[in-house]
């Protein structure tokens, strides 16, 4: 049999990961969608690519190796009708076919560091999203020096936003490619499982374990109408629109929001976002912020949406923020009191529903999907510092153009 043409059954999906191109991919899918299955023929893919030669197959921890990935891996070398031999005292395969044979080992993620030292010729980590750092990621890529194809990727089940969503969708670099499924793309899997999973996950869980995608797993997202793939395509500004800004005063970082609307759905559509750290100097951050506007976008009627606490708070001797504002040509558009977070977080879920978001927006977007409650109230968690600047700048101009509409309640008196 040709090493690299064993004949497997295998959906879609698998197969877009079995066989690509991509240095580095990674299968992104509910539960059971085949993903340690696809993991193990395609390692046998890179044996075949590989003659004589070693690559590494790894899970988060060590009874997973010998509880899924190594029935998984035996299972798909006897499908192949490939021989091998098996050293149980350091979890290694021989693969062997036809002219060649090739090395793979198997390894728990969790002790990342004794791999140091391997030379290998590809690799891949089962359930990636289980670890909770990207190190054991970086020491199989630092090994990747000794084959043909020096290949390295990662099947998972998606854990909210953690290290594969930042490789593979945040930010990804050259070689990177998301192959994405659901549990219901495997239609072998028993009606009963999906069933049971459906009466008891939630919403969020559902989207995770069944649908395959990055949610926030944590309690009580802020801004729960979001969604990746309904809000976020290209948008093109108009020159011939006006823009409108809702900024935020952090002092570091100090961040705006900049966006057009339009007669048609989506009505509202973010083109750019900007953001400035204080680098230590006498500069005022208000003032870089109106230049570096200015700077991208010289042409056009411009209003902002600021923090109405602006008004009071002075960033030099004699001007306060909101001053600032209007020195640069700005219109000023705020209101006298700062209105609850409730209701501008209540404007913002409402807009959504109509509103497209530039993917190099990544603040913005990042905000929408992680930024989360206080658990049991309606406060936002500010604990991480490098959220909200750019959903609560995005709040203030939907709050004051789009607020919700509340119900007018009258006194009768007999």
């Amino acid at each position: 049999m040709d090493s690299a043409q064993p004949s497997f059954n295998v959906y879609q999906h698998q197969h877009n990961f079995i066989y690509s191109e991509d240095k580095y991919p990674a299968m992104v899918a509910g539960y059971g969608a085949g993903k340690t299955y696809a993991l193990c023929v395609k390692a046998l893919r890179e044996c075949g690519l590989n003659a004589g030669k070693i690559g590494l197959l790894a899970e988060p921890v060590y009874p997973m190796v010998k509880d899924v990935l190594q029935p998984t891996f035996e299972q798909v070398l006897r499908e192949a009708g490939f021989d091998y031999d098996y050293s149980a005292s350091d979890l290694k395969y021989k693969v062997k076919w036809n002219g060649g044979y090739a090395h793979v080992l198997l390894r728990s993620a969790e002790n990342y560091r004794r791999w140091a030292g391997l030379n290998l010729a590809f690799g891949g980590i089962d359930e990636g999203d289980l670890l909770k750092d990207d190190y054991a990621w970086k020491m199989l890529l630092s090994r990747l020096r000794d084959g043909n194809t020096l290949s390295a990727f990662v099947t998972t089940t998606p854990e909210g936003y953690k290290w594969v969503w930042r490789y593979w969708v945040d930010n990804p670099k050259t070689g990177y490619k998301q192959i994405k499924a659901s549990s219901y793309d495997n239609k072998h899997l028993p009606k009963e499982f999906l069933e049971t999973l459906e009466e008891n996950y939630d919403d969020q869980l559902i989207k995770a374990y069944l649908h395959g995608e990055f949610v926030n797993l944590q309690h009580g997202q802020t801004y729960y109408t979001f969604d990746r793939e309904k809000n976020v395509e290209q948008v093109l500004y108009d020159r011939n629109k006006p823009i409108k800004i809702g900024m935020d005063f952090n002092v570091d970082p100090i961040t705006c929001v900049l966006l057009q609307e339009h007669h048609q759905t989506p009505r509202i559509r973010v083109f750019d976002e900007i953001s400035l750290r204080h680098t230590g100097g006498q500069e005022l951050m208000t003032q870089q912020l109106c230049n570096e506007i200015n700077r991208r976008y010289p042409l056009g009627y411009k209003s902002v949406y600021p923090d109405p606490s602006g008004k009071q708070k002075r960033t030099s001797a004699y001007d306060t923020d909101h001053d600032i504002i209007r020195q640069n040509g700005f219109q000023l558009m705020a209101r006298n009191s700062a209105p609850s977070v409730t209701d501008r977080v209540n404007a913002v879920n409402k807009l959504l529903n109509d509103c497209i978001i530039d993917d190099k927006c990544k603040g913005l977007i990042r905000d929408l999907e992680q930024v989360v409650n206080k658990e049991g109230t309606r406060e936002i968690d500010k604990s991480n510092k490098e959220l909200t600047h750019f959903s609560d700048g995005f709040g203030y101009y939907v709050e004051y153009e789009h607020p919700i509409a509340k119900p007018i309640t009258r006194t009768y008196m007999a």
